[in-house]
């Protein structure tokens, strides 16, 4: 199992050309992960999470600095960002699982800015399905924004066929926010336009 896991993040590592600058002398704030009801699998997501942050430059996505990691837990981003143990051996998952949370934080911080974009995507999106949504309307007009970003983050770190793969699952396989991440594929430039007017896509590196 080790074994697989290891090899999963060498074949990241080698297939990256967005990686951390090793001679960067910029101090950053310290990362602080930890397991709730330590097990083998919060072991081998914090291990796979850790090697994900020495391959990725993912510190302009980070709004909060601790995370945990417990298993049978569904993934939250307030009070404390929480990661559950479903993507422990899928690291671009995981990835993509972190980025969506953190995107969170973002929007709590420009809450302003979001709000606008909001009611420009209620216009785009006038009538929303009674399936593959969010919680409530204002929760799934606020991840349209969320999950466009979580994608354009994860284009330009694993490019877009991979980003493409891990959309295609969400919506036909995992079934999560089907409707939202199909619009986020099928409408990208036109939630992309809202999104650069409100500047709320984080600069990446």
């Amino acid at each position: 199992m080790k074994t697989v896991v290891l090899l999963m993040i060498i074949l990241l590592s080698s297939c990256s050309t967005k990686t951390k600058s090793s001679s960067s002398e910029v101090a950053r704030p310290e990362i602080r992960i930890t397991e709730i009801d330590p097990n083998k699998w919060t072991a081998i997501t914090r291990q796979n999470l850790e090697h994900l942050l020495q391959i990725y430059n993912l510190e302009p996505l980070f709004f909060t600095h601790e995370i945990h990691i417990q298993s049978r837990v569904i993934p939250q981003s307030h009070p404390i960002l929480t990661l559950n143990t479903r993507y422990a051996e899928n690291p671009y998952k995981l990835m993509a699982l972190l980025v969506h949370e953190q995107l969170h934080w973002w929007a709590a911080q420009k809450k302003n800015h979001f709000d606008k974009a909001i009611e420009e995507l209620k216009i785009l999106f006038p009538i929303l399905p009674k399936e593959g949504i969010a919680k409530d309307e204002h929760s799934t007009y606020l991840h349209l924004a969320i999950c466009f970003i979580e994608y354009e983050a994860m284009i330009h770190f694993v490019k877009k066929s991979k980003a493409n793969k891990i959309l295609k699952d969400y919506i036909q396989k995992e079934k999560i926010y089907p409707w939202i991440y199909s619009q986020v594929y099928l409408k990208y430039h036109l939630i992309e336009k809202i999104m650069k007017k409100y500047d709320l896509t984080p600069k990446l590196e």
